[in-house]
């Protein structure tokens, strides 16, 4: 898959996690590629102020293993949406457990998390 290709895979897990935390502003969407991982952030407004500085934010990082990602380029659009909807569920999910797990005086919002393999397995059609 050449490098455009692979850049699109990327935008398209960006655009899914777009939308999993509620922000009175659009949210910051970024990913970059050490190497060995990749690496996607959401970065959200939980406090909004006249004065943008002022703004509370809220981050999420998660890690996919290069080979995670290249099965997830690999896969056709219906599988790739499937995947991403998954993904979705599961950072919003896992974001809002580790927050509750965090110690009472932690105030540090931004959680990393690595992308389990159970995401890439397709859910078994009901019987």
């Amino acid at each position: 898959m050449n490098e455009a290709e692979l850049q699109q895979r990327a935008e398209e897990l960006e655009l899914a996690l777009a939308n999993v935390f509620e922000s009175p502003k659009a949210p910051a969407i970024s990913s970059y590629d050490e190497g060995t991982r990749i690496f996607l952030q959401v970065s959200w407004v939980v406090e909004s102020h006249a004065d943008t500085t002022l703004d509370s934010r809220c981050a999420f990082t998660l890690a996919l293993s290069e080979a995670q990602f290249n099965r997830y380029a690999a896969m056709d659009t219906a599988q790739r949406k499937a995947f991403q909807e998954r993904l979705a569920g599961w950072a919003g999910k896992t974001f809002h457990e580790k927050r509750q797990n965090a110690p009472a005086d932690d105030d540090d919002c931004a959680v990393e998390a690595d992308v389990p393999e159970t995401l890439f397995s397709e859910p078994q059609a009901p019987q």
